[in-house]
């Protein structure tokens, strides 16, 4: 038997379900069983769900040469400063 979650705990449980660290098989039926009763939070999971698609999509792509050049600056100057 499923047990009815709220709002709370499905948004407690949000990112451990879409990074698949909500091990508990019971706890996922729980979850899942709430997306299909609760339009709010089924609507921001798959927003969530988008989200991390685009940002894994966008992590792809090579960094213009300029910011690389950049951050390798700011990376030397941070790393002289610790130096003394």
């Amino acid at each position: 038997m499923k047990n009815d979650i709220g709002c709370l705990e499905a948004i407690e449980a949000f990112y451990a379900y879409l990074d698949g660290e909500l091990e508990e098989p019971g706890s996922i039926a729980d979850f899942e069983h709430h997306l299909e009763h609760c339009r709010s939070c089924f609507t921001r999971i798959e927003l969530e769900r988008m989200l991390n698609e685009r940002m894994r999509r966008t992590a792809r792509k090579e960094s213009p040469q300029a910011l690389r050049e950049r951050v390798g600056q700011l990376l030397q100057h941070f790393g002289d400063d610790s130096n003394g």
